[in-house]
């Protein structure tokens, strides 16, 4: 069996802008993962808060970075995967992190069928400017959406027939419409948490996940109650919601 074969390349994108603290924690998990096939790539909007120098001092153990101006989160991803010269994709941005040291090497533990072009699992999530020892669990679920590209693999072939990630000012969901055009059959769920995201930044707002639903509902993935349950009840203020669930509950006796 070749190195290939037993070592599938994986090349793991990490974009940053003027997130020099954050940048470190994704630097650290990737550079100490024991798997040996890994091609690492930062890629820097011209950040000037010290991430440059920050990058510049793990030289060695980055395989290509570059620090320019872009016009937006999936124009640097797509400077990376033009870059990316693995077999797989990972996405992590700073201030994510992969769980620990193994976790690249335990999702290639076993041969991937060859019909299999996204393995994906769980995840954590936490609060890098908060509290960032306090973590919490979260559970795919490919079926109701619930995946998440830092807590995901997949062949970088899908680029080939699917081109690169939409770059628009209007979404900020590009990635999340990439892989649910994808058949289902292509996934392959795996039973272990992948990443620890920081849920501080921008695609945590909830107009993303608004984004998300309505693009769900226009592929017909959920139904009309459902959009609105999500997108309206999402935006109730805590009071609203405790008075209707209290309603519900009433009228259910």
């Amino acid at each position: 069996m070749s190195f290939k074969e037993m070592y599938p390349k994986i090349s793991i994108i990490t974009i940053n802008l003027n997130n020099k603290s954050f940048l470190k924690y994704t630097i650290d998990s990737v550079i100490k993962q024991t798997y040996p096939n890994i091609e690492y790539i930062i890629i820097d909007g011209a950040s000037n808060d010290g991430s440059v120098e920050l990058i510049q001092s793990y030289d060695s153990k980055v395989n290509c970075w570059v620090s320019e101006k872009d016009s937006g989160i999936y124009n640097a991803i797509n400077k990376g995967l033009k870059l990316a010269t693995g077999e797989w994709i990972c996405i992590l941005n700073a201030g994510d992190r992969l769980v620990d040291e193994k976790t690249v090497e335990n999702l290639f533990q076993k041969p991937i069928p060859e019909g299999k072009q996204i393995i994906f699992g769980d995840w954590f999530l936490c609060n890098l400017k908060e509290n960032p020892d306090v973590m919490v669990k979260g559970y795919a679920n490919l079926e109701k959406g619930y995946i998440l590209h830092q807590s995901l693999v997949y062949r970088s072939s899908l680029h080939i027939n699917r081109g690169p990630y939409l770059e628009t000012k209007k979404l900020i969901i590009s990635d999340y419409i990439f892989l649910r055009s994808i058949p289902e059959d292509y996934f392959l769920y795996i039973d272990l948490p992948i990443s620890i995201n920081d849920n501080s930044g921008i695609s945590s707002q909830a107009w993303s996940l608004e984004q998300k639903v309505a693009f769900d509902f226009i592929l017909g993935k959920v139904t009309f109650q459902y959009l609105l349950k999500r997108i309206l009840f999402e935006r109730m203020p805590n009071f609203i919601k405790r008075l209707l669930q209290l309603l519900v509950k009433f009228r259910s006796r």
